[in-house]
């Protein structure tokens, strides 16, 4: 079963419905037409879509590009998952089919410290996120796996207003 599946099947009236969106492509899919076709599908009957993590902010753009030219204009909100533990990052980039780029490897190769990887990984997400922000992003959604400090990091970085 796939979420095109189950979309029609959700109570439209009771429920607000997100999809998962790749910017780098769906591991499983045969081709990036292919995958933009299906995210588009997906969108003419969701509210919105979450992506799951990347690195790069020329993914989220290329991604948002290929929708709008299949007349996607549902938000699509990227997925950042700071860098606080190498080998933990590097696992869920590989499940999910994505890519680490060698340069922020080579930022976080500098030091053997785990403070100071942590340091540098929440600084190139708020690098990230920035440039997403301010390439038009809806909003942001963090991976945070139960471990908050570095979002909230971020979010004091980049100067967003108090929620209240």
């Amino acid at each position: 079963m796939y979420a095109l599946d189950l979309i029609d099947d959700v109570d439209h009236d009771r429920f607000s419905i997100g999809v998962a969106a790749h910017p780098e492509v769906h591991p499983r899919s045969p081709s990036r037409d292919d995958d933009r076709r299906i995210l588009a599908r997906k969108l003419e009957h969701a509210d919105f879509a979450i992506t799951n993590l990347f690195f790069e902010a020329v993914h989220y753009a290329r991604m948002m590009d290929e929708l709008a030219a299949l007349g996607v204009d549902k938000p699509v909100i990227p997925g950042i998952m700071p860098v606080t533990n190498l080998k933990q990052v590097a696992r869920m980039t590989e499940l999910s089919g994505g890519t680490f780029p060698d340069a922020l490897a080579a930022r976080l190769a500098v030091s053997d410290d785990a403070e100071e990887v942590r340091r540098i990984g929440v600084d190139a997400a708020t690098e990230l996120c920035a440039a997403l922000l301010d390439a038009g992003a809806p909003g942001l959604h963090f991976y945070t796996m139960n471990r908050s400090t570095a979002t909230r990091e971020i979010y004091a970085n980049l100067g967003l207003p108090l929620a209240g």
